[in-house]
């Protein structure tokens, strides 16, 4: 190969890569967390939430679940369907789960922070429908 022909190689490469970067399905705005989770919204789930629902947890089904950290990362139509998931099941009042609050009585969500939560997921994942 000529010193022409792979300089002409690595700027066809840069390029690409640049243009795969430019093309990333994660949205702009996701890729930032603090932006994804408002701070009051951060603060319950980290108290609350993260324990379990985080790659440090360690019940493989909450994790199996959701993971608070990847939720900002998943495509817009799994971000939705998580985000609908967690408007359901705090409704139904099922989480954190009784065995957990039992070992654990901090735990327990308080109606304003399950009210928070929902609010939130609700008002995001309509914005992502937009």
């Amino acid at each position: 190969m000529t010193m022409k022909t792979s300089s002409f190689v690595v700027v066809v490469l840069v390029i690409a890569g640049f243009l795969l970067v430019q093309s990333s399905p994660v949205r702009k705005d996701m890729q930032n967390n603090a932006s994804f989770f408002p701070a009051d919204v951060k603060k319950v789930i980290d108290n609350k939430c993260y324990g379990c629902h985080s790659a440090q947890g360690k019940s493989p089904v909450a994790k199996g679940a959701l993971l608070w950290d990847s939720l900002p990362n998943l495509k817009k139509s799994r971000i939705v369907a998580k985000l609908d998931n967690i408007v359901r099941v705090l409704q139904k009042n099922i989480m954190p789960p009784a065995g957990v609050v039992k070992k654990n009585p901090e735990m327990k969500l308080l109606p304003e922070e399950s009210k928070l939560l929902q609010s939130w997921a609700v008002s995001k994942a309509d914005s992502l429908l937009r």
